[in-house]
């Protein structure tokens, strides 16, 4: 079985829903701050067209290791399930269709949940009360706050 390693934290199917016109490609806007040798500071602006699989992942951020073997299991077992449910439970509340919101409301709001700590700004709140986890007690601890 192939290992998911590229651990995305934004949904590509979320993604694809600010998909411009252009070839399938997300446009990213990078915004650095250049301190100048006279002690200004410049913006530099740069754009990239990237697609949804080269955005909002982190190698291994969910990864889970045991020696040399990587466990791809929370990806998976726990990410992939709340995002195929996600994904269903947000095209029903694009519809009017109530009797839909009523199956997918409780998808709905696991999708969401999931979203606030699963990323990396969410991951690091988690080390910044617990500094000392390991990774593992880091998903660990994610996935008790989920629930």
């Amino acid at each position: 079985m192939i290992k998911t390693r590229d651990n995305h934290y934004v949904a590509q199917w979320y993604q694809q829903g600010f998909i411009d016109a252009k070839d399938n490609h997300l446009f990213h806007l990078n915004i650095r701050e250049v301190k100048l040798k006279n002690d200004q500071c410049k913006i530099i602006y740069s754009k990239k067209w990237q697609t949804p699989a080269q955005r909002f992942y982190k190698k291994d951020l969910y990864s889970t290791f045991f020696g040399t073997e990587v466990n791809d299991e929370i990806e998976r077992n726990l990410f992939g399930p709340i995002d195929n449910n996600g994904s269903k439970a947000i095209r029903a509340f694009l519809t009017d269709d109530k009797s839909q919101w009523h199956y997918n409301f409780n998808d709905l709001f696991i999708y969401l949940d999931a979203q606030k700590i699963r990323t990396p700004k969410g991951l690091d709140w988690i080390k910044s009360n617990y500094p000392k986890l390991s990774q593992l007690q880091l998903m660990t601890e994610m996935q008790s706050l989920r629930a």
